[in-house]
């Protein structure tokens, strides 16, 4: 018996937005297939959703994750982040510029998204969704 093995690379450069329809629609299946990631996912692809338009997909899961995590307190938010925004729905228009992103709290929060992201593209690379 042969095995065919198909290589489905997910390109990363510009930063997909994996929540997006558009980006699903151009996902190859790869159903058993070996999935490679080019370049390897990296805190930067959170750094890019933060500046995305507030309609982008990923922005809004972006908001949507640090309600979740910070239970809908933007306070407990600001004193972690550094920031001072007025609420989560700001985030979404948000000047992230001053953001410390070596900040404790904002590179762990970093890395969990970054995991939602990279899951959301397999996903979509699996075609699960």
């Amino acid at each position: 018996m042969i095995l065919s093995a198909a290589l489905v690379v997910i390109a990363l450069a510009p930063w997909p937005d994996p929540f997006d329809p558009a980006f699903l629609s151009k996902m190859k299946v790869a159903a058993e297939e070996q999935i490679e990631f080019r370049p390897a996912p990296a805190r930067e692809w959170v750094r890019a959703v933060r500046q995305w338009p507030e309609e982008a997909p990923a922005k809004q899961q972006y908001v949507q994750f640090l309600k979740d995590l910070y239970g809908y307190n933007i306070t407990r938010l600001n004193e972690a982040y550094g920031l001072d925004a007025g609420s989560f729905t700001e985030l979404l228009t948000y000047d992230y510029r001053r953001l410390d992103p070596q900040r404790p709290a904002v590179r762990r929060d970093d890395e969990a998204f970054l995991k939602i992201l990279v899951n959301a593209a397999l996903d979509a690379a699996r075609q699960k969704r």
